[in-house]
C-alpha cells in the first residue's frame, strides 16, 4: 500500500508513504524513490536522497547510475560521496563522475578508480593532472612505483612534494642538497626531510637544525635517539662539532656511560649553551645525586660556572644525595 500511495496526488498519503517505507527499511524499495529526485517540492526530493545515502550501499553500484547521469550536481556529489562504499571493481560509471566539472566529483571518483585493478592507463593520464589534490591520490595509489614518486618531489606544489617525501622515508633515496635546500626555501614541512637530510652532508643536516621549530626539533631528536645510540655514530659526531648542544643535550636524555656522561659535562660546562638546556641536563642528573662522579662534577660546575642558575643547580645536585 505504502508503495501505492508514493505516487499518490494526495500529499498527506504521499508524506506518510515516505515514512512507512524508512519504517519498513528495505533497499529493495530504492528504485521507487527515483521519481521523487525530480519533485517540485525539495521534501521529496530530499527524501529520495535520504533513500540512496541508506540503502545504495547494500545493493551493486550500478544503482548509483541515476544520480551520475543527473544534471544536478548536487546528486552527482552525493553519488561520489558513496563511491568509496562499494568494491573496487567496476570503473566505468565512475569514470563517468570523473568527467563532470566538478572537483569533488573527480576526487572522489579518482580514489576509486585507481582502487580497481587495470588502471595505469587511467593512472597515467591523472598523474599530471592540474589538481594537485588529484596528483596527491594518484601518488598515493597502488600505481605510483618509487621512481614516480621521486620524480613527484620536483612537483610545483608543496602538499605533493610533502606526500612524496612521506612515501620515500622508508626507501633508500638519497636526495641532492641543491633538492633539500629548495624544498626547505618553499615551505615543505621540515621535519619530512629529516631522515634525508641526515643521510646529506653536515652543512645540509646544520640548515635543516635552523629551519626547525620546537615541534620539529622535538622530531628530530626522537629520529635521533631511535637511529643512533653512541657517542660515536657520525652524526652524532657531527653536531658536537656543528655545536648543536641542544640538538645532543636532548639526545643524551636517559643515556648513561663515561662517555655519554663525559660530553653530558662538557655542554654543561659551556657557557655559550642555552641556559635553560644545561639546567635540564643537570635536572635530569638528580636521580643520580648518590654517585660519587656525579658529585664531583656538580661541585666543580657550581664552583667555575658564570652563570648563576647553573651554579645553584649543580649545587643543589652535589648535596641532593646527602
Amino acid at each position: 500500500m505504502a508503495l501505492q500511495h508514493l505516487k499518490s496526488r494526495d500529499d498527506r498519503k504521499k508524506r506518510r508513504a515516505v515514512r512507512e517505507l524508512f519504517e519498513i527499511d528495505n533497499e529493495e524499495y530504492l528504485e521507487s524513490f527515483v521519481p521523487l529526485l525530480n519533485d517540485k517540492d525539495n521534501w521529496y526530493q530530499t527524501k529520495a536522497l535520504d533513500a540512496f545515502k541508506t540503502w545504495a550501499k547494500r545493493r551493486d553500484i550500478s544503482i548509483l547510475e541515476v544520480l551520475i547521469n543527473h544534471k544536478k550536481i548536487a546528486y552527482n556529489r552525493v553519488a561520489a560521496n558513496m563511491l568509496l562504499s562499494f568494491k573496487a571493481e567496476d570503473s566505468e560509471l565512475a569514470e563517468d563522475l570523473f568527467a563532470k566539472d566538478d572537483l569533488l566529483c573527480k576526487i572522489k571518483s579518482c580514489e576509486y578508480i585507481l582502487r580497481c585493478d587495470n588502471q595505469d592507463e587511467f593512472f597515467n593520464r591523472v598523474k599530471n593532472h592540474d589538481s594537485p589534490k588529484i596528483r596527491i591520490i594518484a601518488l598515493n595509489s597502488k600505481y605510483a612505483d618509487s621512481k614516480i614518486v621521486e620524480n613527484m618531489l620536483e612537483d610545483e606544489s608543496t602538499n605533493v612534494v610533502q606526500v612524496a617525501l612521506k612515501k620515500l622515508q622508508d626507501g633508500n633515496i638519497k636526495l641532492s642538497s641543491k633538492s633539500i635546500k629548495s624544498m626547505l626555501e618553499n615551505g615543505v614541512d621540515p621535519k619530512l626531510i629529516i631522515p634525508h637530510a641526515l643521510a646529506n652532508d653536515e652543512n645540509i643536516v646544520t640548515t635543516l637544525i635552523k629551519s626547525l621549530d620546537s615541534n620539529g626539533k622535538k622530531a628530530f631528536v626522537k629520529y635521533l635517539r631511535k637511529r643512533f645510540s653512541e657517542v660515536e655514530d657520525d652524526i652524532i659526531q657531527i653536531l658536537i662539532n656543528k655545536n648543536e648542544y641542544e640538538i645532543i643535550g636532548r639526545w643524551l636524555q636517559g643515556k648513561r656511560g663515561e662517555k655519554v656522561d663525559s660530553l653530558r659535562w662538557q655542554i654543561i660546562a659551556r657557557d655559550e649553551v642555552n641556559e635553560i638546556e644545561r639546567c635540564r641536563l643537570i635536572e635530569r642528573l638528580f636521580s643520580r645525586a648518590n654517585e660519587p662522579e656525579i658529585i664531583e662534577q656538580a661541585k666543580n660546575i657550581a664552583n667555575n660556572s658564570t652563570s648563576e642558575l647553573i651554579r645553584i643547580t649543580a649545587q643543589n645536585l652535589s648535596t641532593a644525595g646527602s
